[in-house]
């Protein structure tokens, strides 16, 4: 549910000039909007996708609310990823990543106060390339198998 005191028309009118609404932390740190507008088109330009990235001055009461207030807000912006970061942690929505992989990754920015920082290394844990070692594992054991056939065969051919 969409708390009353969040403008999300609002909200979405400042995602749609650099891809960053950060409330009051605008005029309380200059230069961090434009950081972060840097981290959302390098995440662009990377291949990573459309990013916004959203700070609210205040966390809803109810923090799952986060959640839907970050799909909202994706939704309206035309974001593939959304990030929404307040006081009291935040969410992260997104259809490009799986809900899996992003909470792996988002543990590790919640948990770092710098919000250009933890966002880089968000967009970096879930850029990385994972080994498929399921699909290694099989061909292993099927490279394994064929060589243990194929000795087997021989062996009884030359005992006969």
């Amino acid at each position: 549910m969409i708390p009353a005191d969040i403008d999300l028309p609002d909200i979405a009118d400042d995602l749609a000039g650099d891809g960053v609404s950060i409330g009051s932390l605008d005029g309380e740190y200059p230069g961090l909007a434009d950081a972060l507008s840097g981290v959302v088109e390098g995440a662009r330009e990377s291949g990573f996708g459309e990013l916004r990235f959203v700070f609210l001055d205040s966390a809803p009461a109810v923090a799952a609310d986060q959640r839907d207030i970050a799909q909202d807000l994706m939704d309206m912006s035309g974001a593939e990823t959304l990030i929404l970061r307040s006081p009291a942690g935040g969410a992260v929505v997104s259809d490009n990543h799986s809900r899996a992989a992003i909470e792996s990754a988002q543990v590790h920015m919640f948990a770092n106060p710098d919000l250009v920082a933890g966002t880089e290394m968000f967009i970096g844990d879930l850029d990385h390339v994972t080994v498929p070692w399921q699909g290694l594992n099989l061909g292993v054991g099927a490279t394994v198998l064929v060589a243990v056939l194929v000795t087997v065969a021989a062996l009884r051919r030359r005992t006969r």
